[in-house]
Order: structure tokens, then C-alpha cells, then sequence
């Protein structure tokens, strides 16, 4: 009996943990296109399911999927990388703050 109880207690926070890290969040503040103000052929938008894209007028794109969490924008491309950011949205202003101190601003 008491090694029943010891497995279902083990089971349980083993799933509490799962439930935990598998969820994720994401700021319905950046939901949207966003234009970078240095060149306005350049796109990034977030979809609501936490995919997202960067597209340029001559041609190129990438996907990605995102998720916030504690101000930092995590932002992950299959099959190649994973960015971390420092983020902020105040209006139609997003401000991402690179690891090196530079801030890309981009406009809805």
C-alpha cells in the first residue's frame, strides 16, 4: 500500500510538471504585422497559434514559432536557432532589445 501510494505521488508531480513547462505563454500584444522602421519592406508577423513569419518585398521569408514570458520574447526557428529578447510593446511601437544593447523598433 504504501509503495501504491508513493508511485501515485510520484505520478502526480510528474504531471503537474509536464502541465507546468508545457504551457506557454504568449502577449496578445504582438499579435499582428509589425514593419521595422529601418526598412519598410521587412515584416514580422504573430499569429495567434504562436507561429509566426518575416517576409521582404524581394522575396525572402522565414517562419518561426514565439511565446513570451517575463518581458522576453522567445523566438524559435526550426531547424536552425533560438533567439531570446528583451521586449516591450507601447502602442503601435514594438521595441526589441537585442543581447548587445541595440533596439529594433517596429510600427503596426
Amino acid at each position: 500500500m504504501k509503495k501504491m501510494l508513493v508511485l501515485v505521488v510520484v505520478v502526480a508531480l510528474f504531471a503537474t510538471m509536464l502541465f507546468v513547462t508545457g504551457c506557454t505563454q504568449r502577449d496578445e500584444n504582438l499579435v499582428g504585422s509589425w514593419t521595422w522602421d529601418i526598412d519598410s519592406s521587412w515584416v514580422t508577423t504573430f499569429n495567434e497559434d504562436g507561429s509566426g513569419t518575416h517576409t521582404v518585398d524581394w522575396g525572402y521569408g522565414a517562419t518561426f514559432t514565439w511565446s513570451t514570458q517575463d518581458g522576453r520574447l522567445y523566438w524559435n526557428y526550426p531547424g536552425h536557432s533560438r533567439m531570446y529578447t528583451a521586449y516591450s510593446v507601447s502602442g503601435d511601437q514594438l521595441a526589441i532589445t537585442m543581447d548587445d544593447g541595440m533596439v529594433l523598433y517596429y510600427f503596426r
